[in-house]
């Protein structure tokens, strides 16, 4: 396993989404059809008319939705008010995966965000990551494709173990394969979950880290041929939806899953040993309260000097809010370190150096 380098990025929404500008929006249109869907289901379809409601044009602020499904309230102990809102957490999250298939489509920036792949893989540096999406583990891999063969001498990132524990392929499901986990050159830590995180199919939370699986369209290993090249085989042994988890006021709801406590674990050994961290695109929401004490505590040790935030707010008004957000974290960070520029530009001006 490659040592902790001495710089890390923290990645957030405004990093895909300068890569990817069709990405979805923390607040947007995930499905236009949505409300459709519940006209049967009165519990649902009022707290997503209510969701609705307080955005324009009836958007869906999607992470405070699912921190409300996720997390549930204490009134909603009727097994029937329970099942609903199971059904529509389940359709918003693969609603939220249609959009983000969607963004796919749109390559504006593509070969930058490979650029910062192989930057990354190079300079072996962790990343911490809050995006649910998996554009970047796709550039990463695709960087150096080991696929079924040695990786040699060559470094390179590998889902099976590039983040930060042993993850296995879908495929594994119904076929051994080859597993890489010990050459990795960086880590890519989710500590929200991932789209193409997949639950074993019957397995129950709090899930074992052997019960998450990595499954994407842009890495298949190639299946015996007695099996042919039906992905309905896979599809079989995975729960429909990802293991994606919002952002929760309580960080109780972030400790009982075991994936979690190793990914967190992780990240905290990332950021303790770091000498500079950049934060990309990302607001530090006060309401995240576990990110804040994660970043508060491992990070004690730096010079406020060696933390740097990049990120666009939409006026002066957003930009004050971001200052008052990180220095509710780092009090003594200085204005300096502060970069209002565009998460791309950044980061293309950083892989020409």
């Amino acid at each position: 396993m490659a040592p902790f380098p001495k710089t890390v990025f923290v990645l957030g929404a405004g990093f895909t989404h300068a890569f990817f500008p069709k990405a979805p929006l923390l607040t947007d249109d995930y499905d236009g059809e949505l409300l459709v869907k519940f006209d049967k289901l009165p519990h649902a379809r009022r707290i997503l008319e209510l969701e609705q409601s307080k955005n324009p044009e009836g958007k869906i602020n999607i992470e405070r939705l699912l921190t409300r499904l996720d997390g549930k309230m204490p009134y909603d102990f009727k097994s029937s008010v329970q099942e609903e809102l199971a059904v529509l957490l389940t359709e918003l999250k693969l609603a939220f995966m249609r959009r983000l298939e969607q963004a796919k489509d749109e390559k504006s920036h593509i070969d930058e965000l490979r650029s910062l792949a192989h930057y990354c893989i190079d300079k072996g540096i962790n990343c911490l990551t809050f995006n649910y999406d998996d554009f970047f583990d796709q550039s990463l891999w695709e960087t150096h494709k080991i696929h079924g063969e040695i990786a040699g001498s060559n470094p390179y990132w590998h889902p099976d173990g590039g983040y930060g524990f042993f993850c296995k392929p879908s495929t594994d499901c119904i076929c051994a394969g080859h597993a890489f986990m010990d050459q990795t050159a960086m880590f890519l830590l989710k500590l929200h979950g991932s789209v193409n995180w997949r639950i074993r199919r019957g397995a129950a939370s709090p899930y074992k880290v052997d019960d998450i699986i990595h499954d994407e369209s842009w890495l298949q290993p190639p299946l015996p041929s007695s099996l042919g090249n039906d992905k309905n085989l896979i599809n079989l042994h995975m729960e429909p939806v990802p293991f994606i988890v919002p952002p929760v006021l309580m960080k109780s709801a972030l400790t009982k899953e075991p994936i979690l406590q190793v990914v967190w674990s992780r990240a905290y050994e990332a950021l303790a040993q770091a000498e500079r961290v950049v934060f990309i695109g990302y607001s530090l929401p006060v309401t995240d309260i576990a990110s804040g004490f994660l970043f508060g505590e491992a990070l004690q040790h730096l010079n406020p000097s060696q933390i740097k935030v990049v990120i666009l707010p939409k006026n002066e008004k957003g930009e004050r809010e971001v200052k008052e957000a990180y220095r509710n974290v780092f009090p003594k960070i200085p204005d300096n370190q502060f970069e209002f520029r565009d998460a791309l530009e950044w980061m293309s001006n950083l892989v020409k150096d």
